[in-house]
């Protein structure tokens, strides 16, 4: 399938009747959006006595704990997890503060989370559009940031991804962090517009991405940190927005174990497509690492490409990675005739579970 098909109008009309794509073209303004909405969002819970920060969520939601997770790491002095479960750590307590995000409100592993956070006497902020965790947050006293609904929830990045930053920075547990969000609207903002779909293929970095992945298995590769949250987006957004399967994978852990199973990997096997994620901010060895990587599995996949972040702050730089990926994803789905809205297997669990 060649790159040029998604220059065609009928492409989207066809393949994408909802216009998904318009939500994710329009994420720039949903970035600068949620961040004004939590920056106006209180009381807020005080910060003294702060121990560790817990960010529960799942799914589309669940990529603001990665967000979290990654972003505090260099600025935050007490530790960051994201729990994607029913149950919560035993270190989990009143020392703990607890972003519980569901974009609908209704995740019920998160509400589990909720509801035994609070039992524990955690301090908590609740992300939602509203539904039960609005409704038992306000109940609680808790903080709720309540951002605009109506939206896939994994469409929804910056108004489950923006909250939870903005809160730590204003409570003064990730100082410096409002400049660089600020940063990385403009940064997204610049990708957006050279990535969209009036922009033709020929020099269009996600099209021409999304025409390489098509009838290869997607691996995606980052570094710890920042490519390796963006890494675990994009393999995320290709299983719901392209309904394919893929893979992710960082350094250097996965010297330890997956180049192994690529090293002189026998063919008539299913072509492996590699997208390594960079960026300016690498560890010098662990660059080393990539180069030497690339070299010594390229015989047995299909391509490697690069793709290298924009901007001079880590949120910038993510936030880039992470939107040539969405971007790459729903062009993946549309290039092949499948609709990115529509996410029937999840249905379909939730049914059977009688969520």
């Amino acid at each position: 399938m060649t790159a040029a098909r998604l220059d065609a109008p009928e492409a989207y009309t066809e393949a994408d009747p909802t216009d998904f794509l318009a939500t994710v073209e329009g994420l720039p303004g949903q970035l600068a959006e949620a961040i004004a909405i939590a920056s106006a969002a209180g009381p807020l819970p005080g910060a003294d006595g702060v121990s560790s920060i817990a960010v529960l969520g799942m799914g589309g939601s669940g990529i603001s704990g990665e967000l979290c997770r990654t972003l505090l790491a260099a600025r935050a002095r007490v530790p960051v997890a994201t729990i994607r479960d029913y149950a919560l750590p035993a270190w989990v307590g009143p020392g703990t503060l607890v972003f519980a995000v569901s974009y609908s409100g209704d995740t019920e592993e998160t509400l589990a989370g909720f509801d035994t956070a609070q039992a524990r006497g955690a301090r908590i902020v609740a992300i939602t559009s509203g539904g039960t965790l609005a409704a038992r947050a306000r109940a609680g006293g808790h903080t709720v940031v309540s951002v605009p609904g109506g939206l896939m929830p994994r469409a929804a990045l910056g108004y489950v991804g923006m909250p939870a930053l903005v809160v730590a920075d204003r409570m003064g547990l990730a100082p410096g962090l409002a400049g660089d969000l600020a940063e990385a609207v403009a940064v997204v903002g610049q990708r957006m517009a050279e990535c969209r779909r009036t922009v033709p293929a020929g020099g269009n970095l996600a099209k021409q991405l999304a025409s390489r992945l098509a009838g290869v298995l997607p691996l995606i590769w980052g570094t710890e940190g920042i490519a390796g949250a963006a890494a675990y987006r994009w393999r995320c957004q290709i299983n719901e927005n392209a309904k394919g399967f893929a893979a992710w994978a960082v350094f250097p852990e996965l010297n330890h174990n997956e180049v192994v199973g690529l090293y002189g990997r026998a063919e008539g096997r299913e072509p492996i497509g590699v997208v390594v994620l960079r960026h300016d901010g690498e560890p010098p060895r662990t660059a080393r690492r990539i180069e030497a990587t690339t070299e010594l599995v390229g015989p047995s996949v299909a391509f490697i490409e690069e793709v290298h972040a924009r901007g001079s702050s880590e949120a910038a730089r993510l936030l880039d990675l992470v939107c040539v990926g969405d971007l790459v994803s729903t062009y993946l789905g549309i290039l092949q005739g499948i609709d990115p809205a529509p996410i029937e297997a999840i249905v379909r669990l939730k049914a059977a579970l009688g969520a």
